[in-house]
């Protein structure tokens, strides 16, 4: 596989988990880096922007991250490899998709105060 064969000379690309299109630019960040409807990515940077990655496994969301300064970022696990990462929200992310992971994140754990001592 080529290295950039998932993008078009646009930047647009085509999502390899759910197929939609997905346009180049998105509000509140500068490089689109995940799909706004499943919120899946690929695993090819090192640092963001570069697709130095040689591993181009399937990037899946696995929880949501408050940054400090108050960003809210994915967290993906790749597939492939394992390799965690962090994306920044973009601004047209499907707000039900964004629903559903966190609570299947909370599912997963359970509630903090499950697992607090009686006092």
């Amino acid at each position: 596989m080529k290295r950039n064969q998932y993008k078009n000379h646009d930047g647009a690309f085509i999502c390899r988990n759910c197929g939609a299109p997905v346009h180049p630019w998105a509000p509140g960040t500068s490089q689109r880096n995940h799909c706004p409807y499943c919120l899946h990515s690929l695993h090819v940077d090192i640092t963001p922007g570069d697709r130095k990655e040689l591993c181009r496994g399937m990037m899946e969301p696995i929880g949501l991250w408050v940054r400090e300064g108050g960003d809210t970022a994915l967290l993906h696990r790749c597939r492939k490899c394992g390799a965690l990462r962090s994306n920044r929200l973009a601004g047209d992310d499907d707000d039900r998709a964004l629903r559903t992971l966190a609570e299947t994140a909370l599912q997963a754990v359970g509630s903090p105060t499950e697992r607090l001592p009686d006092r």
